[in-house]
């Protein structure tokens, strides 16, 4: 009796019926889909729904004029000069986010201890600032009329350029503004590598009578080219982005469209002339382009796994 009783208790439940287990799969992924097609797929479909009509975000009656937007778009001499200057932004951006916070990254990495950590959090503070507030700090600083480093250049009876208004130095003085933050994150995402790094190496190396320099260029930095090629890809994709808060609050695109970009006009487009047709063309665009340089770097990827 006893056995049979614990033949019955450790028998294995009943299968559950074919569709249910069929079922069960979309009933953990369900919460996912719906999220992705809520806030993402929606808007872009939507998006691209807004970038063949002409309205003005207030009319009721939007008129659909297929492709006239685009052509429209990219015929204005504003949308060709924001692509330009998007092209030397990510130029201008690219030292800051892979040579400076490497350099910085080693030689931290190289001083093991309390005063690295202290210099690591102090270098990392710029990331943790409100990026508006950062903004708004440097328009008073920067300020022809009694700004802090207008006075101090005049007081030392040095020139003191108008910084954000001549349009020589209006786009280097905003990469330079928005370096602090990428420069302060990328530095934790080369210690973040550098911690990595197998030690047996550089001890070999070191043995072998490698100098200091010897090791950093031929055992360290081949084992952070990965890291590199990631944040260039990065910085090539998002620098536009990187800089808009500070061109939103500080130039609006000016003087002369000189610290223009695309993500700016995209929303200048959008809020400031109310043009939501020729402000979705623009994010079809910008979103059809990063899909396609996406796509070219896992096709390299992947052909360059396949090769080895």
């Amino acid at each position: 009796m006893n056995a049979t009783v614990d033949a019955e208790a450790t028998a294995a439940p009943p299968p559950a019926p074919r569709a249910g287990r069929r079922a069960r799969p979309w009933l953990y992924l369900g919460p996912l889909i719906a999220a992705l097609v809520i806030w993402v797929y929606g808007p872009l479909l939507w998006t691209g729904v807004l970038s063949v009509l002409d309205w003005n975000l207030i009319s009721p009656d939007p008129e659909f004029v297929g492709v006239e937007n685009y052509v429209e778009l990219f015929g204005r001499p504003e949308t060709t000069n924001a692509i330009v200057r998007t092209g030397f932004y990510v130029l201008g951006m690219l030292p800051f986010a892979t040579v400076f916070p490497m350099t910085l990254a080693l030689m931290l990495w190289r001083r093991p201890g309390r005063a690295a950590e202290a210099y690591r959090a102090l270098l990392f503070s710029p990331v943790v600032l409100a990026p508006l507030a950062t903004a708004i700090s440097w328009k008073f600083l920067l300020s022809p009329e009694q700004g802090l480093v207008d006075t101090v250049l005049s007081g030392s009876g040095l020139p003191s350029p108008n910084w954000l208004g001549d349009p020589r130095t209006a786009l280097p003085v905003i990469v330079v503004i928005t370096a602090g933050k990428i420069v302060a994150l990328n530095m934790v995402l080369f210690s973040a590598a550098l911690a990595g790094i197998d030690r047996r190496s550089i001890e070999a190396a070191r043995i072998d009578g490698a100098t200091g320099w010897e090791t950093t260029r031929y055992v360290v930095l081949p084992q952070l080219a990965r890291t590199v090629v990631l944040l260039t890809a990065l910085c090539v994709v998002v620098a536009g982005q990187w800089v808009f808060t500070n061109v939103a609050v500080l130039t609006r695109g000016g003087p002369d469209g000189a610290t223009d970009n695309i993500y700016y006009r995209l929303y200048a487009e959008g809020f400031d002339f109310f043009d939501a047709g020729a402000a979705s063309a623009l994010a079809v665009t910008i979103t059809a382009t990063l899909a396609v340089a996406f796509g070219a770097i896992a096709s390299a990827r992947r052909r360059s796994h396949d090769a080895r």
